[in-house]
């Protein structure tokens, strides 16, 4: 059994107690290096109890920044008899700085071990943490160019969310009250004129008021709404401080400590027993905040990587912008609620209800968007109060990476989307829709080359623009600021960013210009097709109709939707045997210029009977997993009654796959066919894309001469 002063030595170190712990590990290898001299043991012949003791000093030492001390020991265990010992000591001096490195970075001492020392006398199984940490914590580092003010963001969205339930509320109730019957009196006959200004405005004060009753109900009621949700689809459950501490003692602490700081009550921790590693937060009160985990991210993730994720969650709610998504988001998770019965019940019957999920989704999704602005922004500032609670900016890049990598590969063979990763997407520490690229760095294990697989984030201009469809800042973006504020630290950043093939800038932007005309064609025709429309109608009032405007416009859109498909697709399609990897990390990639690309993996992902247009098609090799898009040569409704079935019958196999890739926020092959064995199946989103053009087209000449005349409607 390990002595009590070895024991008691643990506990003060868990506790933070750097000064006891080393006194009292320190007292007893005094202690036990006096006995074996008495009784004539070699020095070197330490039993368990004294290894573990020496063992726990360094770790001591290494909090308190006493490098030099730590350096000694291990020099000290180096000759020590047990060769498991000497790797441990050989494996820690490769990472402590020398002395030289100390006086050049004197701000950058490794603190903070990733995790506890063994409970028992095993020097192979020690695991203290080499990961470098900030000198000191709350040490202040400015905020990058990107993070905007944040407090314009909470009152804009407040106000736009305020605005919109008014609205709302007139559109619902102001506007069918009745105040015909409210007149003045005879002796004021002069105000009669403001009789209708009147009644409008007391139509549109009842509208404020119940807007301002319905706010004030979410104030309180969004977390209990949330909370049931969680608890109905997803298991949650609350866990103690205590059961935190087991997987993180540095978490207990820093909660601990920042809550006492910040005057602001312990949040509520929850753990859902889920398959991926995943954090979110959310609550309308300071003092009523949730901070939620699942279970695989409590066993996938080191304690320094667990206590990052909590403090950037605990940040989200000291800057309040969690208070504010969950106030606006919380009625919108009803959607979603309605999404998930109608997902169940479709399940059950095996028919047509099913395919009103996908239409419940996208009005989720639609609705989610104005949201996405601020939720990127307080990610920026939440990011940045974590490094300055924790002095680890390399904790939170490396939970980033494991988070994104186990995400992927917890729902890859989801039957259907996961109703935890977009239940919470607005609320949760990262955006689920962009972890591909991670997914792909995090099976390399040279930084260099990991790095290189977020180029596209930080170079390509298209990255700005597919970044609105992102809940979060891309992965690119939040590795640079980081490895920014780890520079500031004097740290070695987790990922070397930044390297790989030099870019012609210029190129790019002047490619991006007329890339992007091609990915919006449809918009530039109906655009064009408008102000066509409106120069003819306008030169020849008398011969032609006013609805010459709408239909040129539609005939513009069908057009622009034509030369789409061809410019999107143009030339044979001679793809090149590759991997996800590579592809991935090509910075000049994007969404308009498709590569033709033949890949082969396993086919997995594709959900079940009920829930088709929901349902996510993957290919996964040895290097990560790519999305795939398939167009069945019958259209959408051969996707929803065959094309799709045929695809389910490869689930699981083997095959090759060839099509165009794209890349935007996220990357996507469009399929051309999918090869298992002797049997293909075809995809044809080209033939697709330009027959629909060519329908709305013909749409828009038929309008223009079968529609009513408007003028006579105008007229009127």
């Amino acid at each position: 059994m390990i002595p009590d002063a070895v024991q008691a030595g643990k506990e003060a170190l868990r506790q933070g107690r750097l000064q006891e712990a080393i006194q009292l590990f320190e007292g007893y290898l005094a202690q036990s290096r006096q006995q074996d001299k008495a009784l004539g043991i070699p020095a070197d012949s330490s039993d368990g109890e004294a290894l573990e003791a020496q063992m726990n000093l360094v770790r001591a030492y290494h909090q308190l920044g006493q490098t030099e001390k730590a350096r000694s020991l291990c020099l000290e265990l180096l000759q020590h008899p047990n060769p498991q010992a000497q790797g441990w000591a050989k494996k820690i001096l490769l990472r402590l700085p020398t002395a030289t490195e100390s006086l050049a970075a004197p701000s950058a001492k490794p603190v903070e071990p990733r995790s506890a020392p063994p409970e028992e006398p095993s020097p192979g199984a020690g695991s203290l943490s080499t990961r470098q940490r900030a000198a000191q914590l709350g040490m202040k580092i400015p905020l990058p160019e990107r993070a905007g003010p944040l407090h314009w963001a909470k009152w804009g969205s407040l106000g736009v969310g305020i605005v919109f339930l008014w609205w709302l509320s007139f559109a619902l109730v102001g506007s069918h009250l009745d105040f015909g019957r409210l007149s003045f009196p005879r002796q004021l006959w002069f105000l009669q004129g403001l009789l209708p200004w009147l009644r409008n405005g007391l139509r549109w004060l009842v509208a404020g008021s119940l807007a301002v009753n319905f706010g004030v109900g979410l104030l309180f009621f969004a977390p209990w709404l949330m909370d049931h949700l969680h608890r109905r689809l997803h298991k949650l459950r609350w866990a103690t401080l205590g059961e935190i501490e087991r997987h993180s003692p540095e978490t207990a602490r820093l909660l601990q400590r920042l809550c006492a700081q910040k005057q602001l009550k312990l949040p509520r921790l929850g753990v859902i027993p889920e398959g991926g590693p995943l954090a979110f937060v959310y609550g309308t009160l300071p003092d009523g905040g949730r901070i939620v985990v699942t279970q695989a991210l409590l066993q996938q993730l080191a304690p320094d990587e667990i206590a990052a994720v909590y403090a950037q969650a605990l940040g989200r709610i000291l800057n309040g912008d969690i208070l504010i998504l969950t106030l606006l988001g919380s009625p919108v998770q009803l959607v979603y609620l309605a999404l998930e019965q109608v997902s169940q019940l479709a399940n059950k019957r095996r028919d047509l209800i099913g395919h009103v999920a996908p239409l419940l989704y996208l009005i989720y999704t639609v609705l989610s968007y104005p949201l996405f602005f601020l939720c990127r922004l307080g990610t920026y500032h939440a990011d940045h109060f974590a490094v300055e609670a924790t002095g680890n900016p390399n904790g939170l890049m490396a939970a980033l990476l494991k988070a994104a990598a186990g995400l992927q590969e917890a729902h890859k063979n989801d039957r259907r989307p996961s109703s935890l990763l977009h239940c919470t997407r607005l609320f949760s520490f990262l955006d689920f829709k962009t972890t591909a690229a991670a997914s792909a760095a995090s099976r390399l294990r040279d930084p260099a080359q990991a790095g290189q697989v977020f180029l596209w984030d930080q170079l390509n201009p298209w990255a700005r623009w597919m970044q609105v469809n992102s809940s979060h800042p891309l992965l690119g973006h939040r590795f640079q600021v980081l490895a920014g504020y780890a520079q500031r630290l004097r740290l070695l950043p987790e990922l070397s960013l930044g390297s790989g093939p030099k870019l012609d800038g210029a190129r790019l932007q002047s490619r991006f210009w007329l890339d992007l005309a091609i990915y919006a064609a449809e918009v530039s025709g109906m655009v064009i097709g408008w102000l066509l429309g409106l120069i003819l109608y306008l030169a020849l009032p008398d011969r032609l109709d006013p609805k010459v405007i709408a239909a040129t416009a539609v005939v513009g859109y069908g057009l622009g939707l034509g030369s789409k498909a061809v410019l999107m697709y143009r030339g044979s399609l001679s793809p090149q045997p590759t991997d996800v990897l590579h592809l991935l990390a090509d910075p000049e990639a994007d969404p308009c210029r498709s590569q033709p690309v033949e890949l082969d993996g396993e086919l997995v992902g594709l959900g079940q009977a009920g829930y088709q247009l929901g349902a996510e098609l993957k290919l996964q090799d040895a290097t990560g997993l790519m999305p795939l898009r398939f167009t069945s040569p019958l259209g959408p409704v051969g996707n929803v009654f065959s094309g799709l079935k045929r695809l389910r019958a490869l689930m699981g196999q083997r095959v090759k796959v060839v099509g165009w890739f794209r890349r935007g926020n996220t990357a996507w092959v469009d399929l051309a066919y999918v090869q298992a064995g002797s049997q293909q199946l075809h995809s044809r989103p080209r033939l697709w894309l330009a027959l629909f053009g060519l329908g709305v087209v013909l749409f828009g000449v038929w309008g223009a001469f079968s529609f009513p005349n408007l003028r006579f409607y105008l007229r009127r």
